[in-house]
């Protein structure tokens, strides 16, 4: 995991080219315009997921995991903790489908809570299990978010 300010992103670009790419777009802006749904970068390659959802509980989220993508998390308004652990020892709750998979909780706290705001950038990579989209202090609150997936 990599969390970090979006104006630092740069010096991670030599990760790999699909992580260059990535980081390109999210530097160049433009992503706060854009429309909910998939927005094609390098086809299957890199790609972003633009969302809007109201954060929610602690108990209504839930832990994912990749195994094929990079997640790049950020967002655009609004305010979330995202929980991020090691998956492993964790138990999957659902046989996996490209590209997620879903676990159950583990007992006790166990995690890094991150907190993402606008201009915080949190690279997620697949031993990242993470819980994102939580309410903070339990108040929710409209989220405008932008997931960048790139292929590994």
């Amino acid at each position: 995991m990599i969390a970090t300010h979006i104006s630092t992103l740069d010096r991670y670009r030599s990760m790999g080219p699909n992580l260059a790419m990535a980081i390109a777009w999210l530097k160049k802006g433009g992503w706060d315009s854009l429309p909910e749904g998939r927005h094609e970068i390098e086809g299957s390659k890199v790609y972003a997921l633009v969302s809007r959802y109201p954060s929610k509980q602690l108990t209504a989220a839930r832990w994912e995991t990749h195994r094929e993508y990079i997640d790049i998390q950020f967002v655009v308004s609004g305010r979330e903790f995202v929980e991020v652990r090691d998956v492993q020892g964790m138990a999957s709750l659902e046989p996996y489908k490209p590209d997620i998979e879903f676990y159950a909780v583990p007992e006790g706290r166990t995690a890094h809570e991150m907190l993402l705001e606008p201009g915080v950038a949190l690279v997620l990579f697949p031993e990242d299990a993470h819980r994102p989209g939580i309410a903070i202090g339990g108040a929710s609150e409209p989220i405008h978010k932008v997931v960048v997936k790139v292929a590994l």
